[in-house]
């Protein structure tokens, strides 16, 4: 079924800390509820999606900075989903905040946003200030910057109205299996995307792409050859083998090798879990807050934790000493300093890591013998 919307186009122009770039917001799903104020120095985007628990999180924390400062700060929550969703999520779990829709996901595209929650503070001009976690963004950064910045703008001049645009919006769509596969024959994806749909993960990409984030590895400890990597769409429901599934349906092995190479070596003899008490974004959310400076889990395990980490030093990681558990943890890694990442791990959870040469495995995908 499709939703008409009639939906204004807004443009924010931003200078950030290299040349200019456009805010193009396509709908406002409701004004600030916060702000007593219809003018402000400063404005914070809060970059956000439904499905992202520790999102939620990170727009209360911002809603009571909003509300401590109404009159010289505004903040906006901004999603690049579809605004039925939007509408129907803030039903369950309402927010004071300004909340927008990004148009056609360009604001996300055009400062890069591949990790959630992601935030930027802007001067009146546009010049971006400060960007982050959100969750970093502490009350006397905002001080500070409001000491720099005096001058205030009207909300409606900053977010600026430029044409009215029909969009058509569907609704999600919500397999009938637990896992559905669907050649994409016209589309090429240099990265994969993600995202979570009911109870489904969804992936777009290629097949080496998707086969390397279900099985937690990095893409170049896989090999597959170019006329088998094509593009897919795939639904796999939670709880289901979405990996034995991909094989099974395309016909395909998966083969394992060793090769020597820098990996990151973690000594796990003396490793400390946190039990699932440390961190709580409640249920039905995201298990990861990933920045620029750490990685925070609640209740994932330690193989899933520690791809993450791979994914961010883009090495491999091998362990030694002991046999990691299965269990679910809640986690809180730093890894923006390598020296202060060592002593973290080494401090919090007992282990030791270092950068070293080591053998690893890799990976070979080929079809099936008739």
């Amino acid at each position: 079924m499709k939703i008409i919307l009639i939906v204004l186009v807004s443009i924010f122009l931003s200078s950030p800390f290299l040349g200019h770039s456009q805010f193009r917001f396509s709908e406002t799903i409701q004004h600030s509820k916060a702000a007593t104020d219809t003018q402000a120095s400063l404005f914070f985007i809060d970059f956000w999606a439904t499905w992202c628990g520790p999102c939620v999180y990170a727009s209360e924390y911002l809603s009571v900075l909003q509300k401590q400062y109404p009159d010289r700060f505004y903040v906006v929550s901004l999603s690049q989903e579809n605004p039925e969703i939007v509408k129907r999520f803030l039903k369950k779990r309402p927010t004071d905040l300004a909340v927008s829709i990004d148009y056609e996901g360009e604001t996300f595209q055009t400062n890069n946003t591949k990790v959630l929650p992601y935030g930027l503070l802007v001067d009146i001009n546009g010049k971006i200030l400060w960007k982050g976690s959100p969750t970093d963004f502490k009350k006397e950064d905002l001080d500070f910057h409001l000491s720099q910045h005096s001058k205030q703008k009207e909300v409606h001049k900053v977010f600026k109205i430029q044409k009215l645009k029909e969009e058509v919006f569907e609704e999600d769509y919500i397999p009938a299996e637990d896992f559905e596969m669907k050649l994409l024959r016209k589309t090429n994806y240099e990265n994969l995307e993600t995202s979570v749909i009911g109870d489904y993960m969804l992936y777009k990409g290629t097949l080496k792409s998707i086969i390397a984030k279900e099985k937690k590895i990095l893409e170049s400890q896989l090999q597959i050859a170019p006329a088998l990597n094509k593009n897919y769409q795939i639904y796999i429901k939670k709880g289901t083998n979405g990996l034995l599934s991909i094989l099974d349906e395309l016909k395909l092995d998966l083969y394992h090798t060793e090769t020597t190479g820098e990996v990151f070596l973690l000594d796990i003899s003396k490793l400390t879990y946190w039990d699932t008490q440390q961190i709580d974004w409640g249920k039905n959310t995201a298990e990861y807050l990933i920045d620029d400076t750490q990685i925070q889990g609640d209740n994932v395990t330690f193989e899933e934790v520690m791809y993450q980490l791979s994914l961010i030093l883009k090495l491999p990681i091998v362990t030694t000493g002991a046999e990691p558990d299965k269990e679910k943890h809640d986690w809180l890694i730093h890894h923006r300093f390598y020296n202060l990442m060592l002593t973290d791990l080494e401090d919090t959870y007992g282990i030791k890591a270092s950068k070293t040469m080591e053998r690893f495995k890799t990976y070979s995908i080929l079809k099936k013998t008739p």
